[in-house]
């Protein structure tokens, strides 16, 4: 599967260059006992190093849209940055599955939508499935979304839990 190209609109706020190529790995997690959900997501370049992470605690909803939310709200803080080059990595086959489908628009789950919307009008990515076991970062911060149960926190440094399992995810090749 190759990158799909959409358009480059707005100015790209950070000067970053619309070729510099970026992995995000995500994931959304529900609570059984609570029906609780989070989602978490990391950025980094293609040698591994940590641009920008994540996590967002939504309240009660499925563990398709909040993996959905994961994808949207990455997305954003990327788009947000300047960057256009995307690969999205995530251990939902479901999810994974179904927004590489861009013919499908009949869903009736709104984050969903909204977020196929925002990757057929910006940017150029590439959605890819993973197993869990090479997203390691993406679930050190787990602990983080649903403690703090805060809507969005953005970490522009890597919190000190995850910086051995970026060395890892490295090794592991879980990235581009």
């Amino acid at each position: 599967m190759g990158f799909n190209k959409r358009s480059n609109h707005g100015p790209n706020p950070a000067n970053i260059s619309d070729n510099t190529r970026v992995c995000l790995s995500m994931e959304g997690v529900v609570v059984r006992d609570t029906g609780y959900a989070a989602a978490r997501g990391a950025t980094r370049d293609n040698e591994g190093n940590w641009i920008v992470g994540f996590t967002r605690f939504l309240g009660v909803c499925s563990p398709f849209e909040a993996e959905v939310w994961g994808i949207l709200e990455g997305i954003l803080i990327l788009l947000n940055k300047g960057y256009r080059l995307i690969l999205i990595l995530n251990d939902n086959l479901e999810v994974v599955q179904t927004l590489s489908d861009l013919n499908l628009e009949n869903s009736g789950i709104s984050v969903f939508r909204k977020t196929q919307r925002i990757i057929k009008a910006e940017g150029v990515w590439k959605i890819k499935h993973i197993p869990r076991s090479l997203n390691l970062v993406t679930n050190s911060l787990a602990k983080l979304s649903l403690n703090w149960k805060s809507t969005l926190q953005v970490f522009n440094e890597p919190p000190k839990d995850t910086i051995d399992l970026l060395q890892d995810d490295k090794v592991n090749g879980c990235l581009m």
